[in-house]
This record gives structure tokens, sequence and C-alpha cells, in this order.
């Protein structure tokens, strides 16, 4: 939840998103929207939260019904979402991230958390750039600067809180190992060759074209098999991977005709050529006899004997200055379980390269046993490897990375904690400031 909640705020606060809500400038009667255990939250706070609701709201309403216009008011409003009429939805969801928005900046100082100088200095630099590329904005939909240094802040302190528990020394313990299983459990580490199982122009390949496909993957797979150790193994897959593009260009070139267009320009080359070389052989003959002539070539000679002793030294300069050192690891892809919403269709979920593929990996695989894995469109040598031998501080596991495991694993359980000590508080609405900021006329652009 917070490393997303920081995200949008990024997102929403950048000048690449602008408000224009009309009538939203906040008077007197208005300027907080609600108070939340006695901390009133300011007008620009709840029109900021009420956007990513209704950003949340519409992409719920267009998973429900794909046809839906999410432009259209009037289309919006007939929407239920969770039960609720797509307005109150918006408005239920607003309150609850302001209560959210409050816990975190109560439970910060109950903590006695403090932000660094260098946090602090992140956070001003950032309201001041947003400020100055968008002020006139922001004031005129009552959005204050205030308002934005206070979003800012809770997004660092929410992070603050989330370490005190689940960081490195946090009163939850959590321990590397756990960190790692988790990983483990949840990531794997593949190497794949994907073949296309159709032609140049996207057709599907005929009976002779797919064999001849299955006949390549069948010699793969024999190949990969019959490797060592892993290195070997990954090796064979670089070389698959070289000889399959090779097979995809020629077969390209061959549906174009371009095979005959190079080949006849070869032929035209090479017999040019051989009329330069005949030509020039001809006029050295006829100028053999002459003295003149003689010197001159025996000059280029001397020439031509400094060009061959120098050439050496300039080819192993360049090949000195062009050497590089690629990973062994490049080509393979570190594949994640995938989560999903609830109510999320299965046809809107992504899977990595395929679905096929992907409960083959999670499923099936045994780590370093490569295999066939036939989709209806692409045929796949794959093989998993042993995620826990890259998990180095110079490559799986790096500090960043490991952070971002504590944030997967627990945010959900921060998010839980949040909302249950906003349900402590008492929430009081300032119902003139609920009516008066209607999410509806807040657009992006």
């Amino acid at each position: 939840m917070l490393r997303k909640w920081k995200r949008i705020i990024a997102a929403v606060l950048s000048s690449a998103m602008i408000f224009t809500c009309a009538g939203c400038t906040s008077g007197k009667n208005t300027a907080y929207a609600l108070t939340v255990d006695g901390y009133q939250v300011k007008a620009g706070i709840y029109i900021y939260y009420s956007y990513t609701a209704l950003t949340e709201a519409k992409n719920l309403a267009a998973g429900q019904d794909e046809n839906l216009d999410v432009t259209d008011e009037d289309a919006l409003k007939k929407v239920k979402l969770e039960g609720k009429d797509f307005l109150d939805y918006v408005k239920d969801k607003t309150t609850e991230s302001c209560i959210n928005h409050v816990a975190v900046i109560k439970h910060f100082d109950e903590l006695g958390l403090s932000l660094t100088d260098e946090e602090k200095e992140e956070i001003n630099d950032y309201v001041e750039s947003n400020w100055e590329a968008n002020e006139d904005m922001f004031e005129g939909n009552g959005i204050g600067k205030d308002s934005l240094k206070e979003i800012m802040t809770s997004s660092y302190k929410s992070d603050a809180i989330f370490k005190a528990y689940y960081g490195e020394d946090g009163s939850e313990n959590v321990t590397d190992d756990q960190l790692k299983e988790y990983y483990t459990e949840n990531n794997a580490r593949v190497r794949y060759i994907d073949m296309d199982l159709h032609d140049a122009d996207g057709n599907d390949l005929d009976d002779a074209g797919k064999k001849e496909i299955q006949d390549m993957a069948d010699d793969f797979l024999k190949r990969a098999k019959a490797a060592s150790d892993e290195k070997e193994m990954l090796e064979k897959f670089n070389e698959f991977q070289e000889e399959y593009d090779e097979f995809v260009t020629n077969q390209a070139a061959e549906a174009s005709g371009e095979e005959e267009t190079i080949e006849a320009e070869t032929e035209a080359e090479t017999e040019e050529e051989t009329t330069e070389a005949v030509a020039e052989e001809e006029a050295e003959d006829n100028e053999s006899d002459s003295e003149e002539t003689a010197d001159e070539e025996s000059e280029t000679e001397e020439s031509d004997e400094e060009a061959v002793t120098t050439a050496p030294e300039s080819a192993e300069s360049e090949e000195t200055t062009t050497t590089t050192t690629t990973s062994p690891y490049e080509s393979e892809k570190i594949i994640s379980v995938v989560t999903t919403e609830e109510g999320t269709k299965e046809e809107d979920v992504n899977y990595t390269p395929s679905k096929k593929c992907y409960d083959w990996i999670f499923n099936d695989a045994e780590t370093g046993v490569p295999a066939i894995v036939e989709d209806e469109d692409t045929m796949y040598v794959i093989v998993r490897f042993d995620i826990t031998e890259r998990m180095t501080e110079d490559d799986l596991w790096t500090e960043s990375n490991v952070e971002n495991v504590r944030y997967d694993m627990f945010s959900d359980d921060l998010q839980d904690m949040l909302e249950s000590w906003g349900n402590e508080y008492e929430v009081v609405k300032n119902e003139k400031a609920y009516k008066r900021y209607d999410p509806l006329k807040i657009e992006a652009e």
C-alpha cells in the first residue's frame, strides 16, 4: 500500500496531472472537509483523495462493463460498485483515505518518529518545484501549498512507520530468512526461446511449417538436456536464440524475395570487380617497360610496406577499446506470481510469457530440467533455474530489492493496522464540503 500510495501522490502532484475542478475553490465554511479524532482535514487534501478515489472507481466500473464511457457523468451515476451508487462509493473511499491520512500523522507522533533532514529537503524541493509550475491551477482548485506539503509528508511518514514495524531491527523482528523464503516462493528464474507458429505475414503455419518448428524445438531440447551444468545450458540457450533468429530472418527474406535480390546484387558486384581487375592488369602490363613508372611502383611498394607495418597496431588498439563483458544472465526472466484484486476477470490478467507457460513454471517445472511447452500461437523451449543461485548482494539480493520484498510482504499488514487505528477515531463530516466538492467535476488533463 505504501509504495503504491507514494507513486500515486507523485503522479498527482507532477505537472503531468492537472486538476480542473469547477467550483472547487474553498470558502470559509468549507475550508475543512471533515474532522478525524479532532484533526481537521483541509479541503485541498480531501480534493486530492477525491481524485484518487474517482480514478479507482472509474477503473472498477470499466472492468464491470467494457462498453462504459467513463467520461459520461450520467452513465457513471447509474453504476453500482460493491452495492453502492457510484458517487457514494467515491465519497466513502475518499473518507477512508482521509482517515488513513490522519492515522499516519497521529501514529507517527505516537511512535516518536522523525524525518531526516535529507527527507525534509526532498519534500520541500518537490513541493516547491510543483507549486512553481502549477500555482494558479492548484490555488484555483482549492489546493494550497500547505496541503501539497502535508500530502507528500504523509507518504514519507508512512514509510517511517512501516520501517518501525517491518524494517531491519523493526518491532516485528522480520528476518532475512523470512524475506528470502517469501521471494523464492513468489518468483521464478526462467530462460526460454519463444518460437512463433505464424509465417511472415502473420498467418498460421501449415503442417509442414509447424513440423519445421517442432523439429527445431526437439533439437534444442535434446541439446539442452545434454548440457553438463547450468552454465553450459545457459550457453546452449544463447546458441538456440541465435539459430532461431537466423532462421526467422531467412524465412522473412525468402518470403519477400530478398534472397534472390541479394544473390543478383552479389553476382553483379563480383562481375564488376573482375572487370576492374582485368583492366588494372592490362594497364600495368602496358606501363611495365617505362623506367619512370618502375620508380613510381617502387615508391608505392615502400608506402604499402609502411601501411602493412602500422595496420596491426591500429587494429590492436581498436580491439582493446571495444572489448565488453556481458552478464551470463542477461537473457533470463524473473517472473513473479500473479496477484489480482477480487473480481478481476481472467481475460484481464497478463501472464508472462503466457498462461500455459506460467502454469508450467509454477506447477510442473523441475529445477534445471528443460521442456517444450506449446501454446496456441507459440512453442516454447523453456527451463526454470534455481533462483537462490542469483540471490547475492550484487545481483538479485541488493539492498533496494530486499526493501521491495519487505513492502510486497508486509504492506497489506500495515494497511490493516491503519484501518484498525482509524476505526477508533470519531469522524465528523462537513456536509457542505462534501456537497460542494463534487468528484465528477474533477478531470485530469
